[in-house]
């Protein structure tokens, strides 16, 4: 049998009682998870999205994720081989680092892997992303724009002007250049125009299976974006 230690209450003595609760019930769901799939796979998470996510997890509803709380995730797992919850899972544990989360599913590795490898969601960039690319307008009539709305793209930078009561663009503008740190006005006139930069990704990283975990390759980072949208 796998060795389990459900019986050990963790408990998180340093948070507000409410909030330990939340913690308590979120290392029992992972506990339960554990049980559940015969695979935890640990994935890194590329310009994080809310909506990105939730359609994933609706792709995916044989499947848990679970992103965002590491250390509540290490508890839950065990962080050495005295604590953790069945053989194996604190090697897991110990990569669980910066934008990542477990992803627990009965799907074999090379399924997940080869999903993954090629899965991109196209998204509008936030301020403080590189450019991947630059990004030109030309000279134009903006359609379905009211003229009321020159002020307010002047205070974006763009050279606009009202002609024959239609708002347009007077000369061509660079919006942004490849390799450059998007400003958040920059990133607005960029939603404006629909111009998505950036797509949502899902990396895995390694796969628990059958009391071993093993590493793909990789490290997860603090230093692509947030898991967190602001």
């Amino acid at each position: 049998m796998p060795k389990s230690k459900r019986a050990k209450i963790v408990h998180l003595t340093k948070a507000k009682k409410k909030g330990r609760q939340r913690g308590d019930a979120l290392i029992e769901e992972i506990r339960d998870s554990v049980d559940e799939f015969s695979n935890i796979f640990l994935f890194e998470v590329e310009n994080m999205r809310n909506a990105a996510l939730k359609d994933l997890r609706i792709q995916w509803k044989d499947s848990r994720f679970f992103i965002g709380r590491n250390k509540l995730m290490i508890v839950a797992l065990g962080k050495d081989e005295e604590d953790e919850f069945r053989t194996g899972l604190s090697e897991l544990a110990n990569r669980v680092s910066g934008n990542c989360g477990l992803l627990f599913s009965n799907r074999d590795a090379k399924e997940v892997c080869r999903y993954f490898k090629d899965y991109k969601v196209p998204q509008f960039a936030k301020s403080g992303c590189s450019a991947p690319r630059k990004y030109t307008l030309s000279p134009r009539v903006l359609e379905g724009l009211p003229v009321s709305m020159e002020p307010q793209l002047r205070a974006l930078g763009l050279p606009v002007r009202i002609k024959t009561g239609k708002l347009e663009i007077a000369v061509e503008t660079t919006v942004c250049q490849e390799g450059a740190k998007l400003t958040p006005e920059q990133c607005k006139i960029l939603e404006m125009f629909e111009e998505k930069m950036v797509n949502f990704r899902v990396k895995i990283l390694g796969c628990y299976s059958e009391e071993k975990y093993t590493h793909f390759g990789g490290v997860s980072s603090d230093t692509k974006s947030s898991m967190r949208e602001d």
